[in-house]
């Protein structure tokens, strides 16, 4: 084999090493919690079954003074890992952790006072329970997350509350 195309593969490997190496971590490392879904109405032909996520925790957490920031601003919030978790506190900056609290790193959504956990926002299912689990969502099921002390989130599974 040529040098060339070793370094090649070498270089393709190590991309693909750094994609899924820090979910892969997380999952095996982070703080487990437990967060309270809410009814959202998703669509999507191409996509497969999935579900799009929202968290009863994250609505209107945010004052007056914060909405007028950018959507991109990332807004950290602080939970407990009781089941389901508990609001903690918002802010701007990474939090310091006490002991039976994790945090998660989440996006403003718009003027609703409202934050977004993109990383889990949507959940992939098997063909044909899509449904069953977007007419569980809200009172009667909870999202299995893990969340890293970086507040960075990996959902891990819907579970029945």
């Amino acid at each position: 084999m040529r040098p060339s195309i070793a370094v090649a593969i070498g270089i393709h490997g190590l991309i693909f090493a750094l994609v899924l190496a820090p979910p892969l971590w997380i999952r095996s490392t982070g703080t487990i919690a437990y967060l309270e879904t809410e009814k959202m109405d998703p669509r999507a032909l191409f996509r497969g079954d999935y579900v799009i996520l929202g968290y009863k925790l994250a609505q209107n957490i945010l004052g007056e003074e914060d909405q007028g920031r950018p959507r991109s601003t990332p807004v950290y919030v602080t939970i407990t890992t009781e089941r389901p978790a508990r609001l903690v506190a918002v802010g701007f900056e990474p939090p310091q952790l006490a002991e039976n609290q994790a945090c998660i790193v989440g996006r403003i959504r718009g003027w609703s006072g409202s934050v977004d956990f993109p990383q889990i926002a949507q959940y992939f299912v098997p063909e044909g329970e899509g449904q069953a689990l977007e007419s569980a969502r809200g009172e009667n099921l909870l999202a299995k997350v893990a969340l890293s002390k970086s507040c960075k989130a990996v959902l891990l599974a819907l579970e029945p509350r």
